[in-house]
């Protein structure tokens, strides 16, 4: 990143929450050198709605009217700031050096080909850390306290005391102790949990200031087992893929909870059905799912004990603002050749 010296920089706004000339112009503010260039879409389209992790054909069905001035715009991004992807993307921008992802998550940038060696990917990894945690422990304190048989009751007229079970003193296992995990960890001990946090990066003996145990994920099944709630929070990598089998919850507590606001793909959705079916699994939460959007006829919309959630665990009345806020601290890094804020590890999560 150091050959940029007195030559423009085109900064793609990939991104149409971020296309106002408000947006624009902070981009301007940071080096004369940029020249920011919003990629277009079709009016009035649903895009948001559009799950990102599986990268689309070019034009994607949201931009057809616009596709030449789309595809013009990619050829010259070098910095490109976006959620979903086109397929190749690589050689719809050749003089692509760095992404900023949109979300936590950025698997779909490296099933799109994008290469380590020639482009530097970022994520908004932890923005998003408070808000969700929330949700998780909001979904854990309503099951446990019976709120929806509360609800049913009160539908029914019926005066039915539904007494639940004390949160303190449960134990709760996380599962990725990355920004999302330690966020949960830290509002679960607030209320009197104890925290077992498992990560990848786990050294034997090793000890973390947000966990009362830690584990690494070899020691995946002896955590499950102890644990009165699991929450998932871990990337989605090759790795991840289906970590939670029907192994992994036959190893969980009779009852327990399972909680997901990772990615779907880290869980055996047919085994989990099974095991809620069965009653071993007491109850889960689910933000996300290996098919986006949940499709009407899939078993999970029926199978008891479910609680769904149109991936959407994340408050978003800040969250856009603090992502454009990281994004243009990272444009003032990039400009002066610094080392970039939430880079991630592409080996590790799959990029070629």
């Amino acid at each position: 990143m150091d050959d940029r010296a007195g030559r423009e920089i085109v900064v793609c706004l990939g991104y149409p929450a971020f296309q106002s000339p408000a947006h624009h112009e902070r981009v301007r503010e940071i080096d004369a050198r940029y020249e920011p260039i919003a990629l277009p879409v079709d009016a009035n389209h649903a895009w948001i709605t559009e799950p990102p992790e599986k990268p689309f054909d070019e034009p994607p069905p949201w931009a057809v009217g616009v596709a030449e001035p789309r595809r013009a715009v990619l050829a010259r991004t070098e910095v490109l700031i976006a959620l979903q992807t086109s397929k190749d993307l690589m050689g719809w921008c050749p003089a692509l050096r760095w992404i900023q992802g949109v979300g936590a998550g950025v698997e779909q940038f490296a099933a799109a080909g994008v290469r380590r060696d020639q482009v530097v990917v970022t994520n908004a990894s932890g923005i998003s850390a408070g808000s969700m945690s929330e949700f998780v422990i909001g979904r854990l304190l309503s099951i446990w306290k019976r709120h929806r048989e509360a609800e049913r009751y009160q539908q029914a007229h019926r005066f039915v005391r539904t007494y639940g079970r004390t949160f303190a003193g449960s134990t709760i296992g996380i599962v990725g102790m990355g920004h999302i995990g330690t966020a949960v960890a830290q509002r679960a001990r607030a209320l009197g949990a104890r925290v077992l946090g498992l990560r990848r990066s786990h050294r034997a003996g090793a000890t973390s200031e947000f966990a009362d145990r830690s584990f690494g994920t070899g020691q995946l099944l002896e955590m499950l087992g102890l644990c009165d709630a699991v929450v998932i929070a871990a990337p989605a990598t090759p790795d991840t893929s289906h970590m939670i089998d029907a192994t992994a919850l036959s190893a969980m507590k009779k009852g327990a909870v399972l909680v997901n606001v990772a990615r779907g793909s880290l869980v055996d959705e047919t085994a989990l059905i099974d095991a809620l079916n069965s009653e071993h699994i007491g109850a889960a939460v689910l933000d996300v799912f290996e098919t986006e959007p949940l499709p009407p006829e899939n078993p999970l919309w029926d199978t008891p004990n479910v609680y769904i959630s149109a991936h959407s665990s994340v408050s978003v009345d800040r969250y856009m603002d603090d992502v454009f806020d990281l994004f243009v601290d990272n444009l003032g890094r990039y400009a002066r050749g610094e080392a970039l804020r939430n880079q991630v590890d592409m080996k590790v999560l799959g990029f070629g």
